[in-house]
């Protein structure tokens, strides 16, 4: 998508009249280039992503949850594709993500190793689906040097297209992190549906355009099925309508046909939203309006268009995280510029759209792609996240293809040299990047490298530093945690069990209460009962307890526990019901169930000898 260099008016009726046959011309021309392009595309992909094929799954960011804690998807039996198409579990409904990950798990069971490459794999295929797409866009959106565009000089625009797009240090979240196969699956999928989606536009036959039309709907639902964030594919088809495809201006066209194509698409969208909105919901982290008001929303949305252009400049300083801080202020400085910024950018190509549709189009789908992600429903503690880009930086990616097609001084021996040198750097970058998701303790302490007050960064190193038994410092983690949010009640229940380990008592017990004023959490009940019956406050501890069972019905230690004590107290009955509870909501591996059915046997004996 790069500039013609003149105005709509100039391009005239003859360029819009033969596209269709132009681009069947160009794929007949295209089938004869040496396949060692593709193949180079492939190779290097795969070699700036290598790291990846080293990488650990991240024990305390979602893999845990995810892959590592969750047996729910480990096979393919009717009761696990049940639960892959029926669950919300994570924000997210993804049956297609899981029956992947499922079968990763059959052929390598719990190795992380053959996890990545399947997400490898899946996302050299993306760069290949990019070139593609960039040699059937680019021809139409821009006008090659000297008339009719030729083969070699297409094939080095599309390959500097997708290259850009394939290796750049940004895409390093979606296919490093396993629990993100559902961005590269997903983006495998939708880029299907438009390359199907050309094929329909360009289809001389009716038949043959409804065939296509088919296929990319069945693409379409691939992708939703993967990941809800295609949702917004009917926008970004309507300008790809517009610019580069012409198809409204196109003798033979109606707007309303092309309006109508596009329900089927807008149907699937509207199912996915719904879809994912509900799954959304069964995420406690998702704020409220109070919270986070509409003005911090809209001023989030206008700095994260911004900073996903600049770090696609200058990518560096990347983070696994960039937290949104909790004394966020939509009214500082920085948020009003990019605001401002984003709105003079807006008008700007708005108003110059006859000279630079290229220019509009490309911002358009970039800012439409990203729009679910932008934190208009604000989710979690990230700011903006490098995996967001995944897909809304393909047109970014076309532009820079676009530019060497168009200009014939960016295909000579000196320019060939620039990029080339540009392209080796983004994939050391990129080779770089991946490095850093190793492991837990890599990636954490990259992102407290980048940023010292990374309050969920220091709040998961502290986690890492407590399984290794160094308590002091975890402590020393979650000190900086708290002193960079103090109102992170996680920070609060991380640090109070870390003090339950130390055996400070107390300082346990101040730790879960404060974690309590801002998150109530059953499990922070459980351990702070634990805390108060360990110092002696068995009413104190009692409380906890039945709080605890409030939130959390399922807790046999809490059951067995609150037994305990009435046992103690001398309500027998009361302790019984406990310790039958316990027994029954136990999983079979529960390591206390022998100790529970002990105590239940020497309480019914108490009864039996009180009614004697």
């Amino acid at each position: 998508m790069a500039a013609r260099g003149r105005s709509v008016a100039d391009e005239g009726r003859p360029d819009d009249s033969c596209a269709p046959a132009m681009t069947g011309a160009l794929a007949a021309r295209s089938a004869c280039l040496p396949s060692w392009i593709w193949w180079g595309i492939a190779v290097v992909v795969l070699v700036s992503f290598s790291p990846a094929l080293r990488c650990d799954f991240i024990v305390n960011w979602d893999d845990d949850r995810n892959l590592l804690n969750n047996a729910q998807y480990r096979g393919l039996s009717l009761a696990h594709l049940r639960w892959m198409f029926t669950t919300f579990d994570g924000g997210h409904y993804q049956p297609l993500s899981w029956i992947t990950l499922a079968i990763d798990y059959t052929l390598w069971g719990m190795q992380p190793h053959g996890y990545h490459v399947t997400n490898v794999i899946l996302h050299m295929a993306n760069a290949l689906l990019v070139y593609a797409l960039a040699l059937a866009l680019l021809p139409r959106a821009t006008a090659a040097p000297g008339g009719a565009p030729r083969p070699m000089a297409l094939a080095s625009a599309a390959a500097v297209a997708a290259l850009s797009f394939a290796i750049h240090p940004l895409r390093v979240e979606s296919v490093a992190w396993v629990t993100e196969r559902r961005d590269v699956l997903s983006a495998f999928f939708l880029l299907l549906t438009v390359l199907a989606y050309l094929r329909m536009a360009d289809a001389p036959r009716a038949a043959a355009s409804r065939v296509w039309l088919a296929v990319s709907l069945g693409c379409f639902v691939f992708s939703l099925l993967s990941k809800a964030w295609g949702m917004t594919l009917p926008v970004v088809l309507l300008v790809l309508d517009a610019y580069p495809l012409r198809r409204f201006r196109a003798a033979g066209n109606r707007r309303r046909d092309i309006l109508l194509e596009k329900l089927p698409f807008l149907a699937l969208a509207a199912a996915a939203m719904v879809l994912a909105t509900l799954a959304q919901l069964t995420v406690s982290e998702m704020r409220t309006l109070g919270q986070h008001g509409a003005a911090a929303r809209l001023m989030q949305a206008a700095y994260g268009l911004l900073f996903y252009l600049w770090k696609t400049i200058l990518p560096i300083n990347l983070s696994p995280l960039y937290p949104l801080r909790p004394d966020f202020d939509p009214t500082a400085v920085p948020y009003l510029l990019c605001g401002l910024a984003v709105l003079v950018l807006t008008l700007t190509l708005m108003w110059g759209w006859r000279r630079w549709p290229w220019a509009l189009a490309a911002w358009t789908c970039y800012g439409v792609i990203l729009s679910p992600v932008l934190g208009f429903l604000q989710t979690g503690p990230q700011l903006v996240a490098d995996r967001y880009t995944y897909l809304a930086c393909v047109p970014l990616a076309l532009l820079a293809g676009g530019a060497v097609h168009h200009f014939p001084r960016l295909r000579s021996l000196s320019a060939a040299a620039v990029i080339a040198t540009m392209l080796l750097t983004l994939a050391c970058l990129t080779f770089r990047q991946t490095r850093v998701w190793t492991n837990a303790f890599t990636l954490w302490d990259h992102a407290l490298s980048v940023d010292r007050s990374n309050y969920v960064a220091n709040l998961n190193r502290g986690w890492l530093e407590l399984q290794t038994g160094d308590i002091p410092r975890a402590l020393a983690y979650y000190d900086a945690a708290l002193r960079d949010n103090p109102t992170f009640a996680i920070a609060y229940r991380g640090r109070g069990y870390a003090h339950l380990k130390q055996g400070d008592l107390h300082g346990a017990v101040a730790d879960y209460t404060a974690s309590l004023q801002w998150e109530p959490d059953g499990a922070t009940y459980l351990n702070r009962g634990l805390a108060r019956h360990a110092l002696g406050d068995t009413e104190g501890a009692l409380a906890d307890y039945s709080a605890s069972l409030q939130l959390n019905g399922a807790d046999p230690q809490a059951y067995n526990n609150r037994a305990i004590i009435r046992r103690d107290r001398g309500d027998l009955s009361g302790a019984i019901n406990d310790f039958e509870k316990a027994l029954e909501v136990a999983p079979p591996a529960w390591p206390y169930r022998a100790q529970t059915a002990d105590n239940l046997k020497e309480t019914q004996a108490l009864v039996r000898g009180r009614n004697l």
